[in-house]
């Protein structure tokens, strides 16, 4: 069986599309099946990851984004054309549908819905989260995500904001698969005492954790309007480990509270985020557009509690883990402190329960979903 994987979003460096592609890479490989990642980068390239291919196409910068974006449709079609995947799975529903719509024609094909792009590019590229130019994108999107993902065979959200955000398009196709993580590495056993003293975490203190791109539709903006609130509290000190196009701001903000941020750069490996993770006392999800936030799971599964805005789905994983740290509004750094210092306050039990939780969510079970979906339509196309 042959996988062709289509990400406009995927990056070597990134965070949870990155990830679910590399556990998807490895899970193929375990399981005899073949797989290609296509996605834009800034030249061509090729390698082996995790006994699949991903495969680089040279394409240009979007913007500020930190992303490439593929402009033409050719080198994907002759990528299809060489490859013969059985099923072809789009993580975008920009530009890439519409590049390969007539050769998809005979192939069972799949979307997956990984960014709210409609709501998330106005935020990413331009930095605007409200007002005229944000509302009149999301109107113009929403009849193209709607053509995009029409024709798919299916299209699948890991969370109820997915889903709910899916049927506001005007979707009926439509399959929720939660993503997984490895509890072997996101484990409350990598806690270590060394790293928070080499942080400056004093020995009663909290240390509380942002993890993830400096960008505003990843809320770092709201968590630097909370300090002002958070560092009233002696024992607390900020670690952001990332970068992005707010490094500037975040820099110069560690630089006035030399003792309270500690700023880290990009985390290379999961090993070290779990580290990090199973080290914080508040591990802080306050991006307003997160389709699942794996890193929520991920730092659950480390025991560590997540202060995250009641808008998008990390709220969705605290409240069934059963915390109980949601604040709004997303953008209030008032609230998004209150919540941190509820965070802080999680008893053991309660730390134990987030990791029995975390625990049913496995990338083995993600993608036997998702190929049962593959195979059902792959089934339906030969009777």
């Amino acid at each position: 069986m042959k996988i062709l994987d289509i990400n406009n979003l995927y990056s070597p460096t990134g965070g949870g599309i990155r990830t679910y592609h590399h556990e998807k890479l490895k899970w193929c490989k375990a399981n005899g099946i073949e797989n290609l990642l296509l996605y834009p980068s800034t030249k061509n390239t090729e390698n082996t990851v995790n006994g699949g291919t991903v495969r680089g196409l040279k394409s240009p910068r979007l913007a500020g984004s930190g992303y490439n974006f593929f402009t033409r449709g050719e080198p994907i079609r002759q990528a299809l054309k060489e490859f013969k995947p059985d099923v072809v799975e789009l993580g975008s529903s920009m530009v890439v549908p519409g590049m390969v719509k007539q050769a998809l024609k005979d192939i069972p094909s799949f979307a997956f819905f990984h960014s709210n792009w409609p709501e998330t590019l106005p935020m990413s590229v331009l930095g605007i989260n409200k007002g005229v130019i944000p509302r009149l994108f999301q109107k113009l999107s929403a009849p193209v995500m709607r053509r995009a993902y029409k024709p798919m065979n299916a299209v699948i959200g890991a969370s109820d904001y997915s889903i709910r955000k899916l049927k506001e398009a005007h979707l009926t196709n439509i399959r929720k698969v939660p993503l997984g993580t490895n509890p072997d590495i996101f484990h409350p056993k990598m806690r270590s005492g060394e790293l928070r003293n080499s942080l400056g975490i004093p020995e009663n203190g909290k240390m509380i954790l942002y993890m993830g791109r400096l960008a505003p539709e990843k809320g770092i903006h709201v968590l630097l309007k909370a300090c002002t609130h958070l560092f009233k509290q002696k024992n607390m000190v900020l670690v952001i480990a990332g970068e992005g196009h707010w490094d500037k701001k975040v820099k110069q903000k560690t630089a006035e509270n030399p003792e309270k941020m500690k700023l880290l750069s990009q985390v290379k490996s999961r090993a070290e985020a779990a580290k990090l993770m199973a080290s914080a006392d508040v591990f802080v999800s306050a991006g307003p557009l997160e389709t699942f936030s794996l890193v929520t799971l991920e730092a659950l599964s480390c025991g560590t509690p997540v202060a995250a805005c009641s808008k998008a789905a990390a709220s969705e994983l605290i409240t069934k883990a059963g915390g109980n740290s949601i604040y709004s509004p997303w953008n209030s750094g008032d609230a998004l402190a209150e919540a941190i210092r509820n965070a802080a306050e999680t008893k053991k039990e309660q730390r134990n329960e987030f990791r029995a939780f975390a625990e049913k969510y496995t990338w083995d079970a993600c993608f036997k979903n998702i190929f049962q979906i593959y195979n059902e339509h792959m089934q339906a196309a030969k009777t």
